[in-house]
């Protein structure tokens, strides 16, 4: 049900698709002569749901290198124009990630239809890589300001599970001074040396956390060290004696044009001490550093820890809400 290859196919809806027909659509993939198109749409979503964008050339090409897109991403187009864009963005365990986007100039005209539809069919056809036996679901994002997307999700099955914000700070205009509890030291990160230990600290840090799911340290290495912008001077590991008690893994220009605080994390003994808080200030000082104005990161507005209060106190605020929707693919047993 969805397209294979890199070509385009002119056709109506294909029969056992569901939703709105849009008469003559094309659907095709993702390429590099359309980069510029699709990051014009992707950046126009932004700015008609809260007034901006943070999307740029890096991250989307980081995006695209990362996503088959011959499998697992799709244009569509409306009347000669680019009207949508969907990836199939990775599987975590039994749960699939999906990324959809319709040009706001060309909502309700059945395009978010096509789009789900689209991954959805993708997403079915890869269920049998998740563990036997597990339950697996398809999830998709929206920003909050798009009101039609709640209305499009919950009539296609989808049920909203969770809320992330992106909150940011303006490091050139505060000063941060970190304060750290007694008995942590900070120690310059060797990942040969430390790559394990970080990775074990990690594991305990976010155990808690909503949909944890235990990873290898190649896999965790992979993703963390991996980066190309990953710069080991960035990362703040602070010590007590042979364990680490905190760290945060940074990023120069991860996300955005911004400076990006990719994995913040203190473990059990040492929550409400005071260690998150130096963590953050330290990280905006090194970004800083670097050249970065403003500084980034990702956060579950449930998170157990009560992290988001801690960066509201660092001076962080929200810039974007996004909801994450959830459709079942496969029952557990």
């Amino acid at each position: 049900m969805s397209c294979s290859g890199a070509g385009t196919t002119t056709r109506k809806l294909p029969t056992g698709l569901t939703g709105t027909t849009l008469g003559a659509v094309q659907i095709s993939r993702p390429t590099p002569e359309r980069f510029d198109e699709a990051l014009t749409l992707l950046q126009a979503t932004d700015v008609a749901a809260y007034g901006a964008t943070d999307w740029t050339e890096a991250e989307l090409h980081e995006e695209w290198e990362t996503i088959d897109l011959d499998r697992d991403g799709w244009l569509v187009d409306l009347e000669g124009r680019l009207a949508g864009v969907m990836h199939l963005c990775e599987r975590r365990g039994s749960t699939f990630l999906s990324d959809g986007y319709v040009h706001p100039e060309m909502r309700a005209r059945g395009v978010g239809t096509t789009l789900l539809d689209l991954v959805e069919a993708r997403a079915r056809e890869r269920v049998g890589e998740a563990p036997a036996g597990s339950r697996v679901t398809l999830h998709n994002s929206h920003l909050v300001g798009d009101d039609r997307a709640p209305l499009l999700l919950a009539g296609r099955g989808f049920a909203r599970v969770r809320s992330f914000f992106r909150m940011v700070a303006d490091v050139d205009r505060m000063k941060s001074v970190p304060v750290w509890p007694s008995g942590v030291e900070l120690r310059p990160l060797d990942v040969d040396t430390h790559g394990r230990r970080l990775h074990a600290a990690s594991e305990s840090a976010f155990t808690e956390t909503w949909e944890y799911r235990a990873r290898s340290y190649d896999e965790w290495a992979h993703d963390i060290f991996g980066r190309p912008q990953f710069e080991p001077s960035l990362v703040v590991v602070a010590w007590s004696a042979d364990e680490i008690a905190g760290f945060s893994i940074n990023y120069a220009k991860r996300m955005g044009d911004w400076g990006w605080v990719g994995l913040l994390g203190v473990t059990p003994p040492w929550r409400r001490r005071g260690l998150g808080l130096a963590l953050l200030m330290e990280s905006f000082e090194r970004l800083r550093a670097t050249g970065e104005t403003t500084v980034a990161l990702g956060v579950d507005s449930e998170n157990p820890t009560g992290a988001t209060r801690l960066y509201e106190r660092a001076g962080m605020g929200v810039l974007w809400q996004a909801d994450v929707w959830e459709k079942e693919l496969r029952a557990g047993r």
